[in-house]
């Protein structure tokens, strides 16, 4: 009795330091020397605007009667007063579902398929067939990436940027936990009306290299549990169990030995 007893608590100490003494590695080399520059080819393909994307559009002149025209001191205001989701979306320029914006007195203007530095370059082009000063700043403000599991902070990060790398990515949401497994991301993609699935890991360089590397808004990035912690959280399940066999193990031999005497 006191056998099993024994071998229960040495159960769960291994579980415990199995899972607490490891140490997190980011793009991992082993014996890599120290001071040295490595350097990595970028591939980042520039992502280009689809239906449902929200724009922030500011045609900016000297003259305020003029800008009231184009509604920016309303959009721009409420922009500023909060900086968050769901007032872009209510402020902001949506793509609609034929991949036009509609922008007040330009018109119907295309945007599905381009970048925005494309789409900026186009606003800005029928801007000046009206007003030669204009200056016209086109942002991309619908950047959300949504984070599940082993992170600090769950749910959605908004980028306020035109792309961002896996890495910085789940800084922003507070780093991992230590539980995570940086060999086992997963990352779910909305492309083409398909869900594409896809694993990363994050102690390999060349992921450096990789076109994966660079996150698409709306992506969802799962950062799995380590073996260790899917062992405890089992363990948590049958502990009762194994509790109540010992008890009724332990009545049974107190029984068996009252009798005996």
């Amino acid at each position: 009795m006191k056998q099993f007893s024994f071998l229960l608590i040495s159960i769960l100490i291994l579980i415990h330091f199995s899972s607490c003494n490891r140490r997190v590695r980011y793009i991992y080399k082993e014996n890599q020397k120290t001071d040295t520059v490595y350097t990595y080819s970028i591939k980042s393909e520039p992502y280009r605007l689809k239906p449902s994307d929200v724009l922030q559009i500011k045609i900016i002149t000297p003259e305020p009667d003029i800008n009231k025209l184009f509604k920016i001191d309303e959009q721009s205001n409420n922009v500023n007063q909060n900086m968050n989701g769901s007032n872009f979306y209510l402020s902001g320029f949506t793509v609609n579902d034929t991949g036009f914006v509609q922008i007040p007195i330009l018109g119907n203007i295309k945007a599905e398929g381009k970048t925005v530095s494309e789409f900026r370059t186009e606003v800005a082009t029928k801007t000046h067939q009206y007003l030669k000063n204009a200056i016209v700043s086109v942002k991309f403000v619908s950047f959300k990436i949504s984070f599940l599991g082993e992170v600090k902070n769950k749910g959605p990060v908004y980028i306020y940027q035109d792309n961002i790398d896996i890495l910085e990515a789940v800084s922003r949401a507070g780093g991992v936990s230590d539980y995570a497994d940086m060999r086992n991301i997963t990352v779910v993609r909305n492309e083409n009306n398909k869900r594409l699935v896809y694993e990363l890991d994050l102690t390999q360089r060349k992921l450096l290299t990789s076109d994966k590397f660079y996150l698409y808004p709306d992506d969802i990035v799962i950062i799995n549990p380590i073996k260790a912690k899917i062992a405890q959280m089992n363990f948590k399940d049958y502990f009762f169990f194994f509790s109540a066999v010992t008890s009724a193990l332990s009545t049974t031999a107190i029984i068996i030995n009252l009798f005996a005497k």
